[in-house]
């Protein structure tokens, strides 16, 4: 892992840890200064996807706390879901590389309490990707209310129209023979 030498005041003297999923496995990688994201194996955070560039990003402390700075990858690098050349990163942060998830976090000076791990376990436990399946799941259900909606409004028309259809219409006579109005 790559270490910048720092005080232990200085900022680079914070701990990270970058968490990533990749094939369904998260790894936990330990940063203690810059870090590089990339697939070459010389990478601090070796990555296999293929959506990942050699030299993918970036990770490092910088001022009063971390930035994430694209290396000019294929895939781009991703805060939020949003397209980062250079961006600082806060506790907690959605990352993603090409199409591989991260989250960043901070380790704390002080060691974690019993609530803040069940809080970072079911973070992680719980995260889904951003908006991927989210928009699966409402493009069904808007077209599945289309669908609904089209029907009701078929059976509501047929009612009308059966409904409107005696009383608009003349009443005819029910003996056929019966002499029609007289004619002129």
């Amino acid at each position: 892992m790559a270490r910048t030498p720092a005080s232990p005041d200085s900022p680079a003297a914070h701990r990270a840890v970058l968490i990533v999923e990749e094939d369904g496995k998260r790894t936990t990688f330990r940063l203690e200064g810059a870090a590089t994201v990339g697939r070459e194996p010389e990478c601090d955070v070796p990555l296999a996807s293929p959506t990942v560039s050699r030299r993918h990003a970036l990770v490092a402390p910088s001022g009063e706390g971390w930035i994430v700075r694209d290396l000019g990858s294929g895939n781009g690098t991703f805060l939020d879901a949003r397209r980062v050349d250079e961006a600082p990163l806060e506790n907690g942060v959605a990352i993603r590389f090409g199409s591989v998830p991260a989250w960043f976090e901070e380790e704390p000076e002080a060691p974690l309490t019993a609530s803040q791990k069940i809080q970072r376990t079911l973070t992680h436990t719980l995260s889904i990707q951003p908006a991927r399946r989210a928009r699966k799941k409402a493009a069904v259900a808007a077209l599945a209310g289309g669908v609904a909606l089209l029907l009701l409004a078929s059976v509501w028309h047929r009612g009308c129209e059966s409904r409107a259809g005696g009383s608009d219409r003349p009443a005819a006579s029910a003996d056929p023979a019966a002499p029609g109005p007289p004619e002129s």
